[in-house]
């Protein structure tokens, strides 16, 4: 639906607001080179078998990694956010084999995140990292690397939000994720919904 309705208008929106668009189109279009849907299945079977799911970030990986908690623990994961370095090398302590690392790192290279998924590996947790930058040592504790565009070579890229490209993919693994069980994830999600409201009208 974005792209068919920036193509409808590409040719009246100028200006930064253009350049803007034609950022995020161009994101949307190295996302589509970049998805492997068996490897999105692999990672939606691990979090289906994973008694608890830990998802590791900081700064805007930070915030999306807070966004996936909000969404995924409303279908039923157990699932936490983590965005302190310090809190990150503490959970490593109780994860196991029933364990799934989620590291969220654009650079590749935060040390507390890769430290997290070292020692996950390790204790025979299911180990995934998103980013845009792969070598060939995270590979050896990895068990995937989901690989996101990067902003770094894009005009205008300064002024995107890091978070875009990872939401998407969060989104993509969110919709396999509900369907492969979608009448059980709808019904928690709309008791979520009826907790939230009920919630709401105590506090009136």
């Amino acid at each position: 639906q974005y792209e068919q309705n920036l193509t409808e208008r590409n040719l009246k929106i100028v200006g930064n607001a253009g350049s803007v668009l034609n950022i995020y189109q161009e994101l949307l279009n190295k996302t589509y080179s970049l998805i492997d849907q068996k490897q999105i299945m692999r990672i939606c079977e691990y979090m289906a078998d994973a008694s608890r799911v830990f998802v590791c970030g900081k700064g805007s990986s930070g915030l999306a990694a807070m966004e996936a908690e909000s969404r995924f623990m409303r279908i039923g994961v157990d699932i936490d956010s983590i965005t302190d370095s310090d809190i990150m090398r503490f959970q490593t302590v109780f994860q196991n084999s029933k364990s799934m690392v989620i590291g969220i790192s654009v650079s590749g290279m935060t040390e507390s995140i890769l430290y997290s998924l070292q020692q996950a590996h390790e204790k025979k947790s299911k180990t995934v990292l998103i980013t845009a930058h792969k070598n060939g040592r995270i590979s050896s504790y990895c068990d995937e690397i989901v690989l996101i565009p990067s902003l770094k070579y894009l005009n205008y890229g300064n002024v995107i939000s890091p978070q875009f490209p990872i939401l998407i993919f969060l989104d993509i693994i969110y919709s396999y994720y509900v369907s492969m069980d979608k009448r059980r994830m709808q019904v928690l999600h709309t008791s979520t919904l009826r907790a939230l409201n009920r919630i709401q009208e105590e506090s009136i």
